[in-house]
């Protein structure tokens, strides 16, 4: 963890347009147990020589070979990614999957990269609301930060 944080505010200090980024673990089952949001100005970011430089699955060092599920999407639908709290959660729906109605959500499509996803839906839980209910919705993952979100 405390490589994975120095190397993303390496990313915000020496990429232009990457903005924001939080990093999150899954408390529900899932092949990705692991996600990272980033805040960019647009695909270009990841074309850049600066990011070549510095990001992508060549430059986790010592980590690459570990990295036998990583998997890049980059979404439209909102231009700045939510802080989440230590005592909130995140929750994500794939593609058509459904969250409560109750809930904030952002509703993102799929823009490039490696295109697992076709969408994506997230919501923030506040402290105290994630209910047991939330671990039994088809097609949601329930996160929790790891890190806290680091900023330009």
């Amino acid at each position: 963890h405390t490589w994975y944080l120095a190397h993303v505010t390496q990313l915000i200090r020496n990429v232009p347009g990457f903005r924001a980024t939080q990093r999150f673990r899954a408390i529900t089952a899932t092949p990705s147990p692991w996600l990272a949001m980033h805040e960019v100005d647009g695909p270009h970011v990841f074309e850049s020589k600066e990011y070549m430089a510095n990001g992508g699955p060549t430059s986790t060092g010592e980590w690459k070979d570990r990295h036998t599920n990583w998997y890049r999407n980059l979404f439209d639908g909102c231009d700045c990614i939510p802080a989440v709290p230590f005592n909130a959660h995140l929750l994500m729906a794939e593609g058509a999957a459904k969250l409560p109605t109750d809930l904030s959500q952002m509703k993102l499509t799929s823009a490039g990269l490696d295109k697992t996803s076709q969408g994506r839906t997230f919501a923030v839980v506040p402290e105290g609301r994630l209910s047991a209910a939330m671990f039994d919705l088809p097609g949601v993952r329930v996160f929790r930060p790891i890190t806290p979100q680091v900023r330009e």
